[in-house]
């Protein structure tokens, strides 16, 4: 299967199942982060309750372009305050002077405990640990991925005023065969309606040193189609121009099945 096709099947995968649907709902969206944005937040499903994610993502430098066509994030209630989730895409890396080539991508396992909520507590504090390893040794061979298992220690925090809400993410990525790095990240939400959220971050990268940074910027948002099904979309860039090798371009768009 070419390239286009699997893009092609990828959209008309999120688009259908965006458009099967019962009519709008009143339940309000959920918190600012996660999908489609980089930036996570403290927000679980639900104790029982299901989170899948259906998504096409596209990201162009200035010498390649890659997709996951499709990412496919589950995710699952434990309680009120536990999250557990499970991540795979497929990835197509399209490089300068390359062919094109595609393949599985890393698996990430994660667990969210949200600690403090703003009901009690004033605001949402959560810890969420991921474990991201290799899949396909073909994948690594082939520059796919990186070699070798990361570890993410991240803690998000957020705070609601009314209709507006902040949620800033500060975390570490220990990485089997690389330099170490920091990630951060500030997500604001602003609920335009009762199924409307839309959404900006600002989102990083850093090495231990503070040094080779990447910062990029997203605006999007969460459109509640019906109770079951919330449509995500996002779009952005770095800050720096194309000459620095950051990202040009950021696309998430996908669908948000929840039972």
């Amino acid at each position: 299967m070419t390239f286009f096709m699997k893009l092609l099947k990828s959209l008309v995968l999120i688009v259908s199942s965006s458009l099967i649907l019962p009519g709008l709902s009143t339940r309000a969206v959920l918190a600012q982060g996660g999908p489609p944005l980089i930036t996570d937040d403290p927000g679980t499903p639900g104790d029982g309750n299901w989170e899948i994610n259906i998504a096409f993502t596209a990201e162009k430098r200035r010498t390649e372009r890659s997709y996951e066509t499709p990412i496919l994030d589950i995710n699952y209630g434990l309680g009120d305050r536990i999250q557990l989730k499970y991540e795979i895409p497929w990835l197509v890396l399209d490089e300068r002077g390359d062919h094109t080539k595609d393949g599985i991508g890393n698996s990430v396992f994660g667990l969210k405990w949200r600690f403090f909520d703003q009901d009690t507590e004033g605001i949402d504090m959560s810890v969420y640990p991921q474990l991201k390893f290799n899949n396909s040794h073909s994948s690594v061979d082939r520059g796919l991925v990186d070699k070798g298992m990361e570890f993410v220690l991240p803690i998000q925090l957020q705070k609601s005023w009314g209709a507006i809400s902040l949620n800033p993410e500060l975390g570490y990525v220990f990485r089997e065969y690389d330099e170490h790095k920091w990630i951060y990240g500030l997500a604001m939400g602003y609920q335009a309606s009762s199924n409307l959220e839309l959404l900006a971050e600002i989102s990083g990268i850093t090495g231990q040193d503070f040094e080779d940074d990447e910062l990029v910027f997203n605006i999007g948002a969460r459109w509640e189609l019906s109770e079951t099904r919330v449509l995500l979309i996002s779009a952005g860039r770095s800050f720096r121009d194309s000459a620095s090798g950051e990202p040009e371009f950021l696309l998430y768009t996908g669908i948000q099945l929840r039972f």
